[in-house]
C-alpha cells in the first residue's frame, strides 16, 4: 500500500507537471515565447535542449501504460483525490510517505549491519531493493494472518454484544437531579 501511495505520489507530481504544460498559452505562429511565460511550466522540471520530456518522464508513462485498464481506472480515481485533497492534507501524506522511507532507510542500514555485509555501489542498491521487496511480502502476509485470526474473534465479540444487549431491557439514562 505505501508502494501505491508513493507512485501515486510520483505519477501524481509528473501528471500535474504535464497538465501545466498543456494549459500553458502558447504564441501565435511567428513570434517566439518571451522568456518567462516560457519557464512558467518548466520551473523545476528537467527537460531536453529540444523541450522534450527527459527518461524519467518517459519512465511514467511507461509505467502507466504497462498498467491493466482497472488499475488505470483505480489510478486516476486516486489522482482525482489528491487533486482535490487540500494542501496541508497533502503536505501530511508526504511527511508521512517521507517518514516510511526514512524509518525503511534505518531498517535496511541495521540489516546490513547485522548481516555484516559491505556493500557499495550497485551491489547496495540491489539489497536495498531485494531486501525492500521481500519485506514488503513479510508484512503483507503477516497482515492477511492478523485479519484471518481477527476475523472469527470479531465475529465472537459480536455475537455476545449481540446476547448482552437483546438480553438486557433499553433504558434511558436516568435523569440527574440538580443538587439542592
Amino acid at each position: 500500500m505505501a508502494r501505491r501511495l508513493h507512485l501515486l505520489i510520483c505519477l501524481s507530481v509528473c501528471a500535474a507537471g504535464s497538465f501545466a504544460r498543456a494549459e500553458t498559452p502558447t504564441p501565435p505562429p511567428g513570434t517566439s515565447p518571451t522568456k518567462k511565460a516560457d519557464n512558467v511550466w518548466k520551473k523545476g522540471r528537467k527537460l531536453s535542449f529540444d523541450g522534450t520530456p527527459t527518461p524519467e518522464f518517459d519512465n511514467v508513462s511507461r509505467a502507466l501504460n504497462a498498467l491493466t485498464p482497472a488499475q488505470r481506472k483505480r489510478f486516476e480515481e486516486n489522482f482525482i483525490r489528491w487533486a482535490n485533497l487540500a494542501p496541508d492534507e497533502k503536505k501530511a501524506l508526504l511527511d508521512r510517505e517521507q517518514l516510511r522511507k526514512r524509518m525503511m532507510e534505518k531498517e535496511v542500514e541495521m540489516a546490513l549491519q547485522e548481516s555484516g555485509l559491505q556493500l557499495a555501489g550497485e551491489r547496495r542498491q540491489v539489497f536495498v531493493q531485494r531486501y525492500s521487496e521481500e519485506r514488503r511480502k513479510i508484512e503483507e502476509q503477516l497482515r492477511k494472518e492478523s485479519n484471518e485470526k481477527r476475523k472469527p474473534l470479531v465475529r465472537e465479540l459480536i455475537g455476545r454484544l449481540q446476547t448482552e444487549f437483546s438480553a438486557a431491557p433499553v433504558t434511558a439514562p436516568a435523569a440527574v437531579a440538580p443538587a439542592q
